[in-house]
């Protein structure tokens, strides 16, 4: 699979870092395929110094003083390279070649398209930037407007390590439990205050029910406390509880009733911002098990983020927040 993903790029590799994150895959799967998440096989120098000089209308040594050819990091439809500005400014090249996809269903073609567009995504940025310019322990790179266009993306360079490097953080005297906390808060003033979502954190089934109607999910709203919590619509167990025998037994005679049609008429009519934000918590779940904090710190930054997000004004401009922030 791993070979696989790597020979077909693109996509591919996106769907098996998808699945790498996953938490309830086996640890053979999830670790081969983790190395996808960003040291996916790069693609030629020559190809990525084509676009560049095709985006940016200039020859290289017009631009850099200094291009590091091997890619600090390469992912699915993407690689980023160091390089020097003319004027010893210390940058991240994010480039991604010509890619076709008239095969694509409408509706990840949309998604994709998005993801595609580095100008987007430096909107995104620099929104997010402002969004958090009080918060002194996110920084958010500056962009190089003159240096970036639809497949070339150039921000300030930022070193760093991995969120879930949990080595990292202990030697440097970091407690990895704080970092889940702080990831969990962040994604959760974006999802509830800044971007699209406010939801009510109260245990009542009869609201569930209201908001899978206007979801247009009907009968299928029962398992959005199983997708987010753990639990099923009827639980009485405290926040963070696993579910009991009988809980487990009753659910798992439900899911067996389920056909597949069922799952794919339920994921069609969730709206697509909605599709994002389930892509988004399974990546959050996935990251502060791997740094040792219970998942009861992500449901109770939920519930905190999503009253408050109740008391501010609703943000118009949320489109591609959730799909275009996650990537950057």
């Amino acid at each position: 699979m791993l070979r696989l993903c790597e020979a077909n790029k693109g996509f591919y590799v996106k769907a098996g870092q998808f699945i790498s994150s996953m938490r309830r895959i086996p640890k053979e799967y999830s670790v081969t395929l983790s190395s996808l998440q960003d040291q996916a096989i790069p693609f030629h120098f020559e190809a990525i110094k084509k676009v560049i000089i095709n985006n940016l209308h200039k020859e290289f040594s017009e631009l850099f003083l200094s291009f590091d050819e091997q890619p600090v990091a390469a992912a699915s439809i993407a690689q980023v390279h160091h390089a020097l500005l003319k004027d010893k400014q210390e940058v991240a090249i994010k480039v991604f070649p010509d890619y076709r996809f008239d095969w694509a269903v409408s509706e990840f073609e949309k998604t994709i398209a998005m993801e595609l567009d580095f100008v987007q995504e430096a909107k995104n940025s620099e929104r997010t930037a402002k969004n958090f310019e009080k918060k002194k322990f996110i920084r958010v790179p500056c962009v190089y407007w003159d240096l970036t266009t639809k497949q070339v993306l150039t921000m300030q360079f930022c070193d760093g390590h991995k969120v879930d490097d949990v080595e990292y953080l202990k030697e440097i005297g970091i407690n990895p439990a704080k970092v889940a906390k702080a990831l969990v808060e962040l994604f959760a003033e974006m999802i509830f205050v800044h971007g699209f979502l406010h939801g009510d954190p109260h245990p009542d089934s009869h609201k569930i029910q209201d908001l899978g109607e206007k979801f247009g999910v009907g009968k299928y709203s029962r398992y959005f406390p199983v997708i987010f919590m753990g639990r099923t619509i009827d639980s009485k167990s405290a926040i963070g509880r696993e579910m009991s025998l009988e809980e487990k037994s009753k659910l798992k005679h439900e899911l067996k009733l389920l056909k597949m049609d069922d799952i794919s008429s339920f994921m069609e009519s969730l709206p697509t911002d909605f599709l994002a934000i389930l892509r988004a918590d399974g990546h959050l779940r996935s990251i502060i098990s791997k740094l040792g904090a219970p998942q009861h710190v992500r449901l109770l930054s939920y519930a905190k983020y999503a009253v408050y997000g109740l008391t501010v004004e609703p943000n118009t401009q949320s489109d591609y927040t959730i799909s275009g922030m996650y990537e950057v």
